[in-house]
């Protein structure tokens, strides 16, 4: 029963996006039904509960909740592949800075270096008594302007009947367009605040302008600020750059397009898949690489920025086209008391546990070897 547990826990590993792959589950061939390892158990006690069983049967239930995909062995194209090493930013359109807006003092500041915040969540509370002046301007300006428009349509009237200039209508006509103006620019900028015209508090809620993590606080209460001055820096890691130096002598084999499999120290059983975006027109003179960007998305939110990694980069070299080859999912791979092995899904749904032997390596997929063929038939 134990054993049968730790093999259906293997297998929900396989959860979450990952693969199985499907076949024809393996008779254990000219050793008959119990193979070597039964054998074996019928003349040592002790070593017969040793090896886990090979074969499990879930639920579609389980399958489901668990996400387990399946996928068929076949032959692929596996590109040969470069490596490089290179480490993760943040998107420059995906970060944001939280300037002041206003001049005052901070009163309260609701966020730590780190924490995740929405998008509209206030972040602090500014008290800025220029508040009140800019809602004064405001309101003066509209009354001056109705005035202005008032007097406007009294010279009209005028002019009609020839008891008015046209210089005057002309100077009251000028002086009620420009209050307009000078109006509506002052409502613009209580706007651009987030602000209404009407109101007298003197105390401003600065917001997030996007969702993300803040990566940088610089805001304490009390600390007297500048409308320009940055409080925080929000940056959204839901989709990230890997960026990847490249030594020149590998540029000629490697194109913008070229698939990718970034594979990052902290987790290495992790690979997150993309493709080379962009490649910089311009060589770093001290390290002699060129960067290569790759977007990848924050696949279950483990992207931290700085970390360190590497990717295999599929060369695109035509000269070194590669014959398609079997080849089995790199999320298919899993590791199973230290043997590296696959579950292949059956007609009758089952899994079945069999080890592999894998040959290379290509973004996504691992070339299979000739004793992987053995271990089962695909």
């Amino acid at each position: 029963m134990r054993r049968t547990l730790s093999l259906s826990l293997a297998l929900a590993l396989l959860g979450c996006g990952a693969k199985a792959v499907e076949g024809e589950a393996h008779e254990h061939g000219e050793h008959g039904e119990h193979g070597e390892h039964g054998e074996h158990g019928e003349h040592e006690e002790g070593h017969e509960h040793d090896e886990l069983p090979r074969r499990v049967e879930l639920s579609p239930q389980v399958v489901t909740e668990a996400q387990i995909q399946t996928e068929p062995v076949q032959k692929q194209v596996v590109a040969p592949v470069l490596f490089a090493t290179g480490h993760i930013e943040a998107d420059p359109g995906r970060t944001a800075q939280v300037p002041a807006k206003v001049g005052g003092i901070v009163e309260e500041v609701l966020f730590r270096e780190g924490d995740p915040v929405k998008e509209g969540q206030v972040l602090a509370t500014v008290r800025a008594p220029s508040l009140g002046s800019l809602r004064a301007d405001l309101a003066s300006l509209q009354a001056r302007t109705t005035s202005a428009r008032t007097n406007l349509t009294r010279l009209e009237a005028l002019a009609e009947r020839n008891m008015a200039s046209q210089q005057e209508l002309a100077a009251a006509r000028a002086e009620a367009t420009a209050l307009e103006a000078e109006a509506q620019a002052a409502k613009q900028r209580l706007q651009a605040l987030g602000l209404g015209a009407k109101g007298k508090a003197t105390v401003f809620s600065l917001r997030a302008p996007i969702s993300g993590y803040v990566m940088q606080r610089n805001a304490v209460p009390g600390q007297p600020v500048t409308p320009e001055q940055t409080l925080a820096t929000i940056v959204n890691l839901d989709r990230a750059w890997f960026v990847a130096r490249l030594f020149e002598h590998l540029l000629a084999k490697i194109r913008v397009g070229a698939a990718v499999e970034v594979e990052l120290n902290a987790y290495p059983d992790h690979p997150f898949h993309g493709t080379i975006e962009y490649l910089a027109p311009k060589v770093d003179a001290e390290a002699q690489t060129v960067m290569a960007r790759i977007p990848i998305d924050n696949r279950e939110d483990i992207l931290r920025v700085g970390l360190f990694g590497k990717a295999r980069i599929a060369i695109s070299d035509p000269r070194a086209a590669p014959e398609p080859v079997l080849a089995v999912p790199r999320d298919a791979i899993i590791e199973v008391a230290g043997k590296t092995v696959v579950f292949v899904r059956g007609e009758d749904g089952a899994f079945e546990l069999h080890e592999v032997v894998l040959g290379t390596a290509g973004p996504g997929w691992w070339r299979s070897s000739k004793a992987c063929a053995r271990a089962s038939r695909w």
